[in-house]
């Protein structure tokens, strides 16, 4: 009865949608690469998340606490805008900046700085820092830089990424090793709109650990999915978005379970996942009522997450299910509307909403 009631309003076309061209245009690309490229570089403000054991971390800076990822307000932040700035790097080689990237990658990709990275997480309490939001872009920020490494059409950046991924392969390899001692710890998920949703990381862990060939960790990864997300039902995803999301909760989870059950099982586990509520309300555009609220920004954001998430989605569904014209059409038009307010907000969101834009633009054009 559900499935027959979900089907028929998905039929109605219960969200308003448009087409237009997904891909960026090249002035756009020229601004959303403009934002972590000086970002990366800006020490303050800095909301460090630092536990102070004592009064000598008194006369610590951020950058004496994070050579590498000092800048763009908080440490994931500075993670992801640079896995942004590798993958624009290896999509466009030539692009006008890039020199300017291999600058920037050169000084902050050090062995001695990556040493240093690795080295923070082995200080008192700062055992769970950044679990596991920035993890999570940590180990993609890896995967984008061996996927640069692997590129044979460019010697000086092929080299050149052979020995940045080996040296960011040295906090990798650490936060790798506490993800494993994590998961077994993990009884419930995280269902969430910021930063730790387990369902966010959980995807992309799996993603890295499949691009690595790292088997154990995978099927740890996945046993852990399934173990928290298998037996979800009817969420109730028309009540998001809270007041400063950037996730979807329950895109989240119905994005991560693509990569953990078979096409077949998935279908079947997503006819009693969402309702028909919950659909319509997902595909509502959020509404930012102040783009320079640090917090209230989070919502642009969530215009991404909500498009890459039912891209993903979309593309996994087989030809003909209801939802896969749906979400393709949907995640368009948030996407659109992510971009038409993403240069408005001050540094509450310059800092890292090109990094969301990117990303979902990479995923929704994987799904051409």
């Amino acid at each position: 009865m559900l499935r027959t009631a979900l089907f028929s309003l998905l039929a109605l076309g219960a969200c308003s949608t448009s087409a237009f061209a997904q891909e960026l245009r090249g002035d756009e690309l020229k601004r959303l690469i403009e934002m972590p490229l000086k970002n990366i570089y800006v020490e303050y403000p800095n909301k460090t998340g630092h536990t102070f054991v004592d009064s000598t971390d008194l006369r610590l800076s951020p950058r004496d606490l994070h050579p590498a990822f000092y800048g763009c307000f908080d440490w994931h932040s500075a993670v992801h805008s640079h896995w942004m700035l590798c993958e624009v790097l290896r999509t466009n080689p030539q692009l006008a900046e890039r020199e300017a990237i291999l600058e920037a990658f050169d000084k902050h990709f050090t062995e001695s700085n990556m040493l240093a990275e690795a080295a923070y997480f082995d200080r008192k309490l700062a055992g769970s820092y950044e679990r596991t939001y920035g993890w999570a872009w940590l180990l993609k920020l890896s995967e984008e830089l061996h996927r640069l490494a692997s590129e044979e059409n460019d010697a000086e950046l092929q080299g050149k990424a052979k020995a940045w991924s080996r040296h960011v392969d040295l906090l990798a390899d650490k936060i790798v090793q506490k993800w494993k001692q994590y998961l077994p710890k993990v009884n419930y998920p995280n269902r969430i709109g910021t930063h730790s949703n387990s369902a966010f990381a959980l995807a992309f862990a799996i993603d890295y650990a499949r691009s690595r060939g790292d088997q154990d960790f995978e099927q740890a990864l996945l046993q852990k999915a399934r173990e928290l997300h298998a037996s979800d039902r009817h969420v109730p995803a028309e009540w998001e978005p809270n007041a400063t999301d950037f996730f979807s909760p329950s895109l989240m989870v119905a994005d991560l379970m693509t990569r953990v059950l078979p096409q077949r099982e998935y279908v079947r586990w997503l006819s009693s996942y969402f309702t028909p509520a919950g659909i319509e309300r997902l595909c509502q555009r959020p509404q930012v009522s102040d783009l320079t609220d640090y917090t209230i920004v989070h919502l642009v954001g969530l215009a991404f997450t909500r498009a890459w998430t039912m891209a993903r989605i979309a593309q996994y569904l087989p030809k003909g299910h209801a939802l896969k014209a749906r979400f393709t059409r949907a995640s368009r038009e948030l996407y659109r509307h992510g971009m038409s307010q993403i240069f408005n907000s001050n540094y509450g969101g310059d800092h890292w909403l090109a990094t969301f834009a990117r990303y979902a633009d990479e995923v929704m054009r994987s799904n051409q």
